[in-house]
């Protein structure tokens, strides 16, 4: 068994394909939290993943999850919306696995505030999640009565079997995404369901913006996956993909926008015209051309 991490060590293999070429992509820095340092991207010489190397230790990953990360901001008390509302935000996933999976067993692994397995036990299923910030999780069992255990996904114990799993922006965080899988593999009930869903480095926005695009997000993002090497991921740990949905948003855009110029965007009357004319519309319009991005990977294993 290789030595734990205790400092900014190099990613020696690609989690897709176990190649050991790569070269360097580009250099970025936290424009989200200010997380000190700079970091590297490097590309995977054999089948094109990105990824984060160095890459630093968990422990120094766990704390760029700071108190303001956007995400927490309900949690938090930063911001304030009905419930429905926050559940209403899922919509699209809830739909997808009303369509694929009765209602049974559920883990939500990395639940942040817990609306979307609110909105799943709403719809007839038992859920449970686990969510890194104790604060976070916290909430989701005191505010919304479920059942969240906080931790990362490596330090807790699943349980289980389920008979959905997902993972909402978890698989490009953590060390070793063949171990999760793996993990999601031995916790799935026979014909249980996997979803998938990760930002898309193969979409045009993230060409368009290189690495000023927002959802590079170092140090929080270790892997960066298209279609394909999220596709090839999936079947090298046996889960067979049924369906891959996109997303967009504008919002992410504005934010890439602003880390290119350098500044906040929209800031002017001509960025309020080009945000309503071009950038709500693209991003509206990415997914219909299979550009979104987000990609979310529903998927079975087939043991």
């Amino acid at each position: 068994m290789p030595a734990p991490e205790t400092a900014a060590v190099a990613v020696k293999e690609c989690a897709v394909c176990g190649s050991r070429l790569a070269r360097k992509r580009w250099t970025v820095r936290d424009t989200l939290l200010d997380a000190p340092g700079e970091f590297t991207i490097v590309t995977c010489g054999n089948c094109g993943t990105l990824r984060l190397s160095p890459r630093p230790p968990f422990a120094e990953r766990r704390q760029a999850f700071a108190d303001g990360y956007p995400l927490y901001d309900w949690a938090l008390g930063r911001k304030q919306a009905p419930a429905a509302e926050r559940v209403d935000r899922f919509r699209a996933q809830i739909a997808a696995i009303g369509r694929m999976q009765a209602p049974g067993r559920l883990l939500d692994v990395g639940c942040g505030d817990g609306y979307f397995m609110l909105g799943m036990q709403q719809r007839g299923w038992q859920v449970r999640g686990i969510e890194l910030h104790p604060e976070v999780a916290a909430f989701a069992r005191d505010q919304l009565g479920l059942d969240v255990v906080a931790g990362a996904e490596h330090e807790v114990p699943w349980g289980g079997p389920y008979d959905c799993i997902t993972l909402f922006g978890v698989l490009e965080d953590v060390d070793d995404p063949n171990a999760c899988l793996a993990r999601c593999r031995q916790s799935l009930a026979p014909g249980g369901l996997l979803v998938v869903q990760t930002h898309n480095i193969d979409s045009w926005e993230a060409r368009l913006f290189g690495p000023h695009w927002f959802n590079v997000e170092a140090p929080r993002h270790v892997w960066h996956f298209g279609p394909r090497t999220l596709g090839r991921l999936l079947e090298n740990n046996r889960f067979h993909q049924q369906e891959l949905l996109h997303y967009g948003a504008a919002y992410v855009t504005e934010q890439s926008i602003a880390n290119r110029r350098g500044g906040p965007f929209p800031a002017s009357f001509l960025d309020r015209l080009v945000r309503k004319v071009v950038v709500v519309p693209a991003a509206a319009l990415a997914p219909r051309l299979r550009q979104g991005i987000m990609i979310e990977a529903y998927c079975r294993h087939g043991d």
